[in-house]
C-alpha cells in the first residue's frame, strides 16, 4: 500500500543469503524437497540494504519453489557491481502469457498451489525499493529462474 520501510544498514548479505537457505533447507528436506547452495569461494562487498525485508524476500522465493517441484538451486554472485542471488525450480515452469503478470498484486494465474499471490508483489516491491530487480523466467531445461540483482553501492 505504498507504506513499507526499510532499515538500511551496511549488511554482509552473502552471511543472511546463507543463512536463509541453510535454516530453510533443513525445513525442506522434511518434505523430501532438496535445496542445494551452489557456493562459490568470491568475494561479495557488504551492500546498504534492509537484512529483514531481503530476508523475507529470499523466504517467500524459496517457498514459492517449493511449492512447484522436489529440487531448487541457489546461488549469490558479484557481479558488474552487483550482487545477483538465483533461485531455481525444477517444477513445470510459468506458462508464457503469464510470465508478464506473476508480480502483479493477487495475480494467481493457472497455478493451484496455496497462497494468495500477493507474495512476489511484495518481493519485487522490496527489490524495487533498494534500487535492484527482480526477474522470473523459464530456466532451460525446465523450472523457473528467479533472479534477484541488487546494486551494491547506494546510488
Amino acid at each position: 500500500d505504498g507504506r513499507m520501510t526499510l532499515n538500511v544498514e551496511q549488511t554482509d548479505i552473502r552471511s543472511e543469503f546463507e543463512d536463509t537457505i541453510f535454516m530453510y533447507g533443513s525445513r525442506l528436506a522434511q518434505d523430501g524437497i532438496t535445496l542445494e547452495y551452489l557456493e562459490n569461494d568470491e568475494d561479495i562487498p557488504e551492500i546498504p540494504c534492509d537484512p529483514k525485508r531481503l530476508r523475507q524476500v529470499f523466504l517467500n522465493i524459496l517457498d514459492n519453489a517449493a511449492k512447484h517441484g522436489k529440487k531448487i538451486e541457489a546461488s549469490i554472485a558479484y557481479e558488474n557491481d552487483q550482487v545477483v542471488v538465483r533461485i531455481r525450480d525444477h517444477g513445470p515452469g510459468i506458462p508464457e502469457d503469464e510470465l508478464p503478470l506473476v508480480k502483479k498484486k493477487f495475480y494467481k494465474g493457472s497455478s493451484k498451489a496455496r497462497g494468495t499471490g500477493i507474495g512476489l508483489a511484495v518481493c519485487d516491491e522490496i527489490v524495487g525499493l533498494h534500487g535492484g530487480t527482480l526477474t522470473l523466467e523459464n530456466a532451460e531445461g525446465g523450472g523457473t529462474l528467479v533472479t534477484i540483482a541488487l546494486p551494491a553501492t547506494q546510488e
